[in-house]
């Protein structure tokens, strides 16, 4: 008893000594953000509450869409990936907290020995029965603190999952939206080309008649040369983007030509809200954060390492030459164990240094975090309003484009106009036409890289262990 004694006073000053040394703040304050987006004040000088819904595809109005999403969230394999990584961080939060827990094992055995030669004797046997069980007392929070670095590393592999999704969702929307610019891109190309022909036969015909001469006839077939050309490009990039479609949504065949008119598509709406917003709409800051907070457990705990470990253990068991004799004369002892680093070289010291730096490592890194996503929604809106400003010019220059490109036709037939004003007309029209689906293209697709900016529709808490903050509450 006075042993125990002893043991208890020396842990209660060794306790004391320690407290103050293993007690460390985590300051998580984010950097200081605007009051609202420079870009977004612009237009709207009191910016509401961001309210983006988690199926935010479905704004465009393309049930195409919505059928590859279901899809793409259903079965893509860098999802399958994450999710089986959660999977692992659940397990190793399982492993971590059972070191809370007292360790009870059993034995049982039987041994004979016998000598070689019968004359040397006669044989024994020997039976053993027994249990043991250990507790290593968690005075400074050792173990606790690897559970939950282990529980914040599980919460972390949860919003990494998330930060995929959102991704995953913002690449189908892009390479959908990106097929369908293709798609009218390559019908604006073969129309161009059935002009160019057609504008060659009259040209034919014409120096035949001799009303146009072979350098008029050469100049328009290089330029159904190069629309030929150029036909051939597109093509080529309307094949590349929906392989890239299917190579993200896991298929094995080439997704086939989208039936969809991009000038069809709803362009969405939706205000950026406030600054401080992203620190609850942004997966990937959670994820820093989770990872941050699993650092500073693993500073605990590699400071906890450098003192003092108490185990307490009990033992029961019997044995003897027979099983009846064995269980006739049970016993059972007690054991404590004080055991203390003395010297290691340096080590402990160099792993509370190393648990030190990568904390400080994951704090610049969540700061950094913030500030990246900040400059993500600024930059989306200066982009999604010079989009928006260059789309309402485009429309009266395509307009005029093809109101110029039929009287140049026009007159040429009649012989009032040249063929080098005839051409030129064309090729202007043909650029027109191209820039505009570009910028129609891209206004979509900047909504989709907004809605990714402002965390595609996540929510804090929505991961399976984003509000459990502890062992005790992840019921490890």
């Amino acid at each position: 008893m006075a042993h125990y004694r002893w043991i208890a006073g020396a842990m209660s000053t060794l306790v004391l000594q320690a407290c103050g040394s293993l007690s460390s703040d985590l300051d998580k304050t984010p950097p200081t953000l605007p009051q609202a987006y420079q870009q977004q004040a612009k237009a709207t000088p009191s910016p509401v509450l961001a309210q983006v819904e988690p199926e935010w595809w479905r704004a465009y109005n393309s049930p195409a869409l919505n059928s590859l999403m279901q899809e793409a969230l259903k079965d893509v394999a860098v999802l399958r990936q994450a999710q089986a990584r959660i999977l692992q961080a659940q397990a190793q939060a399982r492993i971590a907290g059972a070191s809370l827990l007292p360790e009870l094992q059993g034995n049982l055995s039987a041994q004979r020995d016998a000598p070689f030669s019968s004359s040397h004797g006669d044989s024994r046997s020997q039976y053993v029965a027994g249990a043991f069980m250990s507790y290593e007392l968690d005075v400074w929070g050792r173990h606790r603190a690897q559970a939950d670095s282990a529980v914040f590393l599980a919460q972390a592999a949860n919003y990494e999952l998330d930060v995929l999704r959102v991704s995953v969702q913002a690449q189908v929307v892009h390479l959908s939206l990106q097929a369908l610019g293709d798609k009218q891109r390559v019908a604006i190309a073969r129309q161009n080309l059935a002009v160019a022909q057609r504008l060659l036969s009259l040209l034919e015909a014409r120096l035949q008649a001799g009303a146009a001469s072979p350098l008029e006839l050469a100049q328009q077939r290089q330029l159904l040369a190069s629309q030929q050309r150029k036909l051939l490009v597109i093509e080529e990039q309307a094949i590349r983007t929906r392989v890239e479609l299917a190579t993200l949504l896991g298929r094995t065949e080439i997704m086939p030509e989208p039936q969809e008119d991009i000038a069809s598509l709803q362009v969405p709406v939706l205000e950026a809200g406030l600054p401080s917003q992203l620190l609850s709409q942004r997966p990937d800051i959670a994820h820093i954060e989770a990872q941050l907070s699993a650092a500073h457990a693993d500073v605990h705990v590699a400071r906890a390492a450098m003192y003092p470990s108490l185990t307490l253990g009990a033992r029961a068991g019997a044995s003897g030459n027979h099983w009846e004799e064995s269980l006739r004369h049970p016993v059972y002892s007690l054991i404590s164990g004080l055991v203390a680093p003395i010297f290691n070289a340096g080590r402990l010291e160099a792993g509370k240094d190393l648990s030190d730096a990568r904390l400080q490592e994951w704090l610049a890194q969540y700061r950094q975090t913030i500030v990246q996503a900040y400059m993500d929604v600024e930059g989306v809106l200066a982009q999604l309003h010079s989009l928006d400003a260059q789309a309402q010019t485009m429309e009266l220059e395509w307009e005029q484009a093809r109101l110029a490109f039929q009287l140049a036709e026009a007159r040429y037939r009649s012989g009032s106009e040249t063929l080098l004003s005839l051409l030129d007309a064309q090729r202007t029209l043909y650029a027109a036409q191209d820039v505009r689906v570009s910028l129609m293209q891209s206004r979509l697709q900047s909504r989709a890289a907004l809605f990714r900016a402002l965390g595609g529709g996540w929510q804090a808490g929505s991961g399976s262990l984003a509000d459990q903050g502890t062992v005790a509450e992840a019921g490890v």
